[in-house]
């Protein structure tokens, strides 16, 4: 990603908010987990679109929350009997990342503040795109970490894009870097 890239302010509105935790939980976290060939990344697409009133009352999350914590128990038990087959590799984002750095920022920070307002939902979908981005620059998954790392930034940028458009008094703040 450019290094200018815009980052949205979280918490910003409570329906921007909304749409990053969204983005988060049904587009980010299961392209990852798509890319690094790990299980069931439909499940959380198939949730219902987090909304404003998930912000203001977030024990509407607990589907979500749910979801999220089956989806890091299959994770789990999927790696490890991974480990059987072949001598483990390290896990990494270092070397080559499969998720832009600024996203990952962008998710840490929006992971802080859904929890700050009563939910682990986003920290919970952070930890399984960290995970996932990991198996993929270990060269674990199913996509070369170029192609996720292209792919989650035009995610991320067309997420931006519709808070941008929809939600105009969101502090969009760019890194002047």
């Amino acid at each position: 990603m450019h290094p200018h890239t815009p980052a949205v302010a979280v918490p910003a509105t409570p329906r921007a908010t909304a749409l990053l935790t969204d983005w988060l939980i049904r587009d980010l976290t299961p392209l990852v987990l798509t890319h690094a060939g790990l299980p069931d990344p439909q499940r959380l697409s198939r949730l219902a679109p987090v909304t404003g009133a998930h912000i203001a009352r977030p024990g509407k999350l607990r589907r979500h929350v749910r979801a999220l914590e089956q989806v890091l128990v299959q994770i789990e038990v999927h790696l490890r009997a991974g480990l059987h087959r072949r001598p483990p590799t390290p896990l990494t984002t270092s070397s080559a990342p499969a998720v832009p750095g600024e996203v990952l920022e962008v998710t840490g920070l929006l992971a802080g503040a859904v929890a700050e307002l009563g939910s682990p939902a986003a920290a919970l979908a952070n930890r399984t795109v960290l995970t996932a981005a990991g198996v993929i620059a270990a060269g674990a998954g199913t996509a070369e970490a170029f192609d996720s790392w292209s792919t989650t930034a035009w995610s991320y940028c067309t997420v931006v894009s519709q808070v941008w458009q929809d939600e105009p008094q969101a502090r969009l703040l760019v890194d002047p870097r």
